[in-house]
C-alpha cells in the first residue's frame, strides 16, 4: 500500500471517528432533553435529530468513496499545490466561533440553576457547536495530512 493511500485511509477513519463523537453528543442531549420533558420537546428534537442525521450522512459520503481522493483536494488546495487561504480562514472564524459557543454552554451549564429550557438551550447549542467544531477539525486534519511538501536527500534516502 502507497503513502497515498494510508493517508486517504487515516483521513477516512479520523473523520468518522470525529464524527461519531459527535453522534455520541447528539444521542446523549436527545436523551438528557426528552428526561428534562420541556414544553417545546419537538423543536427541540427537530434540531437534534437533524444534527445527528447530517453527522450520519456525512459519516456515510465519507465511507463511500472507498480508496478514492476526497473532494475536499478541490477546495483546500490551490492548482499550484498550495493551501487555499479564504476556506482556511472561513474554517478557522467557524471553529473560533464552535469552541466560543462550546465554552458558553458548558459555563450556563455549570454556574447557574437552571430551568429546563435553559438545559434544553444548552444541551442544543452544545451539539451544534460540537459538530461544526469537528467539522473544523476534519477540514484542518485534512489540509495538514495532503498539503504537498518539497523533497530533500534526507526523503529519497529512506
Amino acid at each position: 500500500m502507497n503513502i497515498r493511500t494510508r493517508k486517504i485511509r487515516l483521513y477516512r477513519f479520523t473523520a468518522t471517528l470525529l464524527l461519531f463523537i459527535s453522534i455520541c453528543l447528539s444521542t446523549f442531549a436527545i436523551v438528557e432533553v426528552i428526561l428534562s420533558k420541556p414544553e417545546k420537546i419537538v423543536l427541540d428534537m427537530i434540531a437534534l435529530g437533524l444534527t445527528t442525521a447530517f453527522a450520519i450522512g456525512q459519516i456515510i459520503l465519507i465511507l463511500r468513496g472507498g480508496k478514492k481522493e476526497s473532494h475536499l483536494l478541490d477546495i483546500a488546495f490551490n492548482t499550484d499545490n498550495t493551501v487555499n487561504k479564504l476556506p482556511l480562514v472561513l474554517v478557522l472564524v467557524g471553529a473560533t466561533f464552535g469552541t466560543g459557543l462550546d465554552i458558553l454552554a458548558v459555563v450556563v451549564l455549570t454556574t447557574r440553576v437552571n430551568t429546563s429550557a435553559v438545559f434544553c438551550s444548552m444541551m442544543i447549542i452544545l451539539s451544534i457547536a460540537t459538530y461544526l467544531l469537528l467539522n473544523c477539525l476534519i477540514y484542518l486534519f485534512f489540509t495538514l495530512i495532503f498539503r504537498k511538501r518539497e523533497l530533500t536527500l534526507e526523503d529519497y534516502a529512506k
